[in-house]
């Protein structure tokens, strides 16, 4: 047994480094200067936001499937919450921040790290195997809120009233809420396949610290990111308008930063023959990210009066809807390998193409 710890928190010192430098700097129009403190912030932020990984990694150890993963997931729809609600409060964010970010997540995640966590799983193992009867329970979540969220209010001019989007926000934590009871309580085994993990594989590493150290220290650095995200809103704005950045790549850019550390533990854990856990942290992520972050934005647009466009444009939902359908394809039958990850990628490589 380890007689000290070997999770040190060193990107704390590099949060307080970048917290000092933007708010020394924070008035700064000096376009050089600009980029550096933007690169500083993004850094200390995934370094921090690995740290919550990591702690967090320790606890789904600790607890197992489906609660190791749930913790995971929740920490990092955390993290995206919180940087879009700084955002919308700072007034650097426009009326599509929320569509653009969920819908990102959502693309990068089903196309993007499930494609990639296919096609290196299944070149190491030719097949992937994992409980299809889970995976059925995350699509029957995602499919109709990704339609209601980001398909159906562009049939009616972009968006919802008021009204129409606080009974959207209800039904996003209902649903998510009834499957909650399903993951965790009813129908647990669903989430599980076989003794994957109890495979003697480590998913984090070994600690003589309670699973309260740990917790702590979660929340600490999921505190630091909060903090330099809020702090870098004015910088990063200047930068989106000196670089003249689509909109639609300030989501990306948001949901890239929250899903990092999560995609490198999902795909990691492929390598190590755990799909489950990876299906688990990735289908788990798209359902939470919607369910929470909806009613949130839906609360902060009401108190502030900004405006929520929803709607995607007909080349995305088509994008969006064929994901859809070859998450279904391919998801659904207990068994994977690279064929089924490289026509993710596929996908995933239109998406970026249309970023441009």
């Amino acid at each position: 047994m380890e007689t000290h710890s070997r999770h040190k928190e060193y990107s704390l010192i590099a949060a307080v480094i970048a917290g000092i430098a933007l708010i020394f700097l924070n008035n700064t129009t000096n376009l050089a200067l600009v980029v550096t403190l933007n690169i500083l912030a993004i850094s200390s932020i995934l370094y921090s936001a690995f740290s919550v990984v990591r702690h967090a990694d320790v606890l789904a150890h600790r607890f197992g499937e489906p609660y190791g993963s749930l913790i995971l997931t929740l920490s990092i729809v955390l993290l995206e919450v919180s940087l879009i609600s700084i955002l919308m409060l700072s007034g650097s964010a426009g009326a599509t921040l929320m569509r653009d970010t969920l819908y990102s997540i959502a693309m990068i995640v089903m196309a993007g790290l499930a494609g990639a966590a296919m096609l290196l799983g299944g070149w190491k193992y030719q097949n992937l195997y994992f409980n299809f009867k889970g995976i059925n329970h995350y699509l029957i979540s995602i499919i109709p809120l990704a339609v209601i969220v980001m398909v159906l209010p562009t049939a009616l001019g972009g968006t919802y009233t008021m009204p129409q989007l606080v009974l959207i926000a209800f039904i996003c934590l209902v649903l998510y809420i009834v499957f909650l009871v399903i993951q965790t309580k009813t129908h647990t085994k669903f989430f599980v396949y076989e003794d994957e993990d109890n495979d003697g594989h480590q998913h984090g590493k070994p600690s003589p610290h309670s699973n309260a150290w740990h917790f702590a220290f979660l929340v600490i650095h999921l505190i630091a990111v909060i903090g330099i995200t809020k702090l870098n809103a004015n910088q990063l704005e200047q930068l989106f308008i000196a670089l003249n950045i689509p909109m639609m790549l300030k989501g990306t850019i948001v949901a890239m930063l929250t899903l990092s550390p999560e995609g490198l533990g999902a795909i990691s854990s492929t390598l190590r023959n755990q799909t489950q856990r990876s299906m688990n942290l990735l289908l788990g992520s798209v359902v939470s990210t919607i369910s929470l972050t909806v009613p949130i934005v839906v609360l902060i647009s009401a108190f502030t009066g900004q405006q929520l466009i929803l709607g995607l444009d007909i080349p995305n939902i088509i994008l969006l809807v064929g994901t859809l359908m070859i998450c279904q394809v391919s998801l659904t039958s207990g068994k994977t390998n690279t064929h089924n990850g490289a026509a993710h990628l596929a996908l995933f490589i239109i998406y970026i193409m249309l970023l441009f």
